[in-house]
């Protein structure tokens, strides 16, 4: 085990991440991994790929998206951080929290004025098909039932319309081989 030297910033920014002050360690290892020429790069860049992360996940955990979003463009703005696959998958998450939030607001909006049925079945649609992503399939169902019970009856046809795409048939050249085989 090494010894933690406490005016190495590196040091530093490891306790701050360890008592939970994750924006300022996130700055400094942000800083450091930031430092092609500095020795502890590799390291910081690890520190900051972990405390965004971790960041990201309470954020979004909290309902803050935006803010898990932010947090990971700036990790990701850095060439040297780690785990960027990882960093990707959880910006990929805050933007479908985002998505949500916009579909859930057009739709509880539900004033379309005339010949806009088709946007609030789009806003409908959209947001049913996302929440399933998230791993909220009876809140989808919910919306779907929700369009299909509108009292604009054009906005229900139109909803209608669009589930009905989900119940085509599954034909064999479908699922073949793309090679032929």
């Amino acid at each position: 085990m090494t010894a933690i030297d406490p005016g190495r910033p590196i040091d530093q920014a490891r306790r701050l991440a360890e008592t939970g002050d994750l924006d300022a360690a996130a700055a400094i290892f942000a800083e450091l991994a930031s430092d092609a020429d500095g020795p502890d790069q590799a390291d910081a860049a690890r520190g900051l790929s972990v405390v965004a992360e971790r960041m990201a996940a309470d954020l979004l955990a909290d309902g803050e998206p935006e803010q898990a979003a932010d947090v990971l463009l700036e990790a990701l703005s850095v060439t040297a951080v780690t785990d960027v696959a990882r960093l990707r998958v959880l910006l990929g998450i805050a933007h479908l929290e985002m998505a949500c939030g916009q579909f859930a607001g057009a739709v509880e909006e539900g004033r379309w004025e005339d010949g806009e049925a088709e946007t609030g079945a789009l806003a409908i649609e959209l947001l049913a098909r996302t929440l399933p992503l998230r791993g909220r399939d009876a809140d989808a169902e919910t919306v779907w039932r929700y369009g299909l019970d509108h009292p604009d009856q054009m906005v229900a046809d139109q909803v209608r319309l669009r589930l009905a795409r989900d119940l085509r048939p599954v034909t064999d050249d479908v699922v073949s081989d793309p090679t032929g085989g």
